[in-house]
């Protein structure tokens, strides 16, 4: 029996379905076609030209990703333009895509619940885009703050109170820092993301709330893991003979 596209479509529908993307959004299949065979999965945050290149080394006809192409339309595929160069390599290889984005945000793997694991939240529950939990105990937000340091992103920064002492935290990764709002009405002390713009940030702090940036991709690069370990549960279950890989390339390059 031969694994398609269709199937691992159908199967990202059970745990984020597909309707549950925000309007802007652009996900399921972005490139090629439902009835192809799939062998090799790369799963990746985008579907950088690096990450290409590593799906067509390993033979992959699969990758999904967690960031779309076409996030904006587009008139032509010249290739002297970085994402159109990027979708015709995919084409001439035979490559499908499949993006789950703002899907998977909402859903328990989500980077945002994978963070709220990292820093050991406990009766983690969702609020919309963000994930909300205590730590085990009371600590200041310096300690939190080596924490996510540590455990998600080292180039992470901090504004607000150090001294303050934390109990609930609130998460969301990605992009949203306006999300610090409702973080402080759910009752947060604290509310990691993943950009913090200068403007919320002193909002945030005159509220006396205290906001962490632990960039874009460290937070959301932590959905991985626990997607490909899913997935690949699952083929092994129903005796599919395919491999699912991860790529953790940073489409940054070096940082810091």
């Amino acid at each position: 029996m031969q694994l398609t596209v269709n199937d691992i479509l159908v199967k990202l529908q059970e745990i984020a379905p597909f309707e549950n993307a925000e309007p802007y959004d652009n996900v399921g299949l972005i490139i090629g076609h439902g009835n192809n065979p799939v062998t090799k999965v790369l799963v990746a945050l985008d579907a950088t030209e690096e990450v290409v290149d590593e799906a067509i080394e390993m033979n992959a006809e699969l990758i999904i990703t967690h960031h779309p192409l076409f996030f904006h339309a587009r008139k032509n595929l010249v290739e002297d333009d970085p994402e159109a160069r990027i979708v015709c390599k995919m084409i001439r290889n035979h490559l499908n895509l499949i993006s789950a984005h703002t899907n998977l945000d909402k859903s328990e793997f989500s980077g945002s619940m994978a963070c709220a694991r990292l820093l050991g939240l406990q009766n983690i529950r969702q609020e919309g885009l963000l994930f909300v939990g205590e730590l085990a105990e009371n600590k200041t937000a310096e300690l939190l703050f080596d924490e996510i340091k540590e455990k998600i992103d080292e180039n992470a920064r901090a504004f607000g109170n150090m001294e303050k002492n934390i109990l609930t935290v609130a998460v969301c990764g990605g992009a949203y820092d306006e999300g610090w709002t409702q973080a402080k009405a759910l009752g947060a002390h604290a509310y990691l993301t993943g950009e913090v713009r200068h403007h919320n940030a002193i909002a945030a702090v005159m509220e006396d709330m205290v906001m962490f940036d632990a960039g874009h991709f460290g937070t959301e690069v932590t959905l991985i893991p626990a997607l490909v370990c899913y997935l690949q549960k699952w083929l092994n279950d129903v005796e599919y003979n395919v491999i699912v890989n991860s790529s953790n390339k940073n489409p940054y390059g070096r940082l810091g």
